[in-house]
């Protein structure tokens, strides 16, 4: 889905002028309406979120809407508080016999399922925030993980950090805005060590919640092109480089039969690019926007160098 960002105009370099904006909600990307490049990535809402009270009572004239914690619609029950205290019970009787008293504290609590359940989405969000991921990714993650607590998979004994983003790998596969297995370790406590693990969690899940149809469950096929927009853009590209590697992307996908990774394929094509358009771009440039290494892009773009009329007209 895509408004006008409230008739907002920003800068475009291409452009070289103040031009109108687009957001994409699906993405979070600003586009600018004349030549399509991406301004700015990882839009964030800032707007306030409502919660309903409509049945806290009151009367009916009175607002049911105030400012507070935003209703999940994963989540079956509302939370409620409780009163405990931090001191041990023999703590607590000794200073009841001697007058004293004891601040109580008031802690948010749920059923047991919907607390371990908050727990994890929780946890799924701050990662999501920290990848600058939409919502629409965030709420398909928080969906996988409660059909696997549903399915009755338990996560316990495992590394919760490489649960989460096996979960968004999924949903971002599932949204058709695939990240790589590294992007997401980043993300991670152990940080890229967690890419192995990650990538098991995601077929282990895959595999557990398509139990049921007899088969694993279909997350969909990533190509070359879905990386393109973002790596082009972390580059620093412009918009005629990101046409020039999404055409070669499509004619390499058309007449070549390649067997290399999507993101492999991706950075070399991004490299060539760079290399005939004269960019002030290294190597280094592109393996540090795309995440693949250097010798990777070096061998993928030797194999492709051959077919670059065909891929480049």
């Amino acid at each position: 889905m895509h408004n006008v960002a409230g008739g907002e105009e920003l800068y475009c370099p291409d452009c070289q002028c103040a031009t109108r904006v687009v957001l994409d909600h699906a993405t979070g990307d600003t586009i600018c309406t004349e030549c399509a490049l991406v301004l700015e990535s990882r839009y964030i809402d800032e707007s306030s979120e409502w919660r309903n009270f409509a049945d806290d009572g009151g009367g009916e004239d009175r607002d049911p809407s105030r400012v507070g914690g935003p209703i999940d619609p994963f989540l079956t029950h509302v939370g409620g508080t409780t009163i405990t205290y931090s001191a041990p019970l023999k703590t607590r009787a000794k200073a009841a016999d001697e007058g004293g008293a004891l601040l109580p504290r008031m802690l948010d609590v749920g059923p047991a399922p919907e607390k371990a359940l908050l727990t994890a989405f929780r946890g799924i969000a701050d990662m999501a925030d920290r990848l600058g991921l939409v919502a629409t990714i965030r709420d398909r993650a928080k969906e996988v993980f409660k059909k696997l607590e549903e399915a009755k998979w338990s996560a316990r004994g495992r590394n919760r950090d490489a649960v989460y983003a096996a979960c968004l790998f999924i949903a971002c596969r599932n949204e058709g805005m695939p990240r790589t297995y590294k992007e997401l370790a980043s993300a991670t406590a152990d940080g890229v060590a967690a890419k192995k693990e990650i990538g098991k969690l995601a077929t282990l899940i895959r595999k557990h919640l398509g139990e049921e149809e007899g088969q694993v469950m279909d997350i969909g096929v990533v190509r070359a092109a879905d990386y393109l927009r973002r790596f082009c853009s972390r580059l620093g590209l412009g918009n005629q480089e990101m046409l020039a590697s999404q055409e070669a992307a499509r004619r390499l996908e058309a007449g070549l039969d390649v067997r290399r990774n999507p993101e492999s394929i991706a950075a070399s094509l991004i490299y060539m690019v760079v290399l005939r358009a004269g960019a002030n771009k290294s190597i280094r440039d592109v393996s540090t926007a795309t995440g693949v290494a250097e010798g990777t892009i070096k061998e993928a773009q030797k194999e492709l160098a051959p077919h670059a009329g065909l891929l480049f007209g």
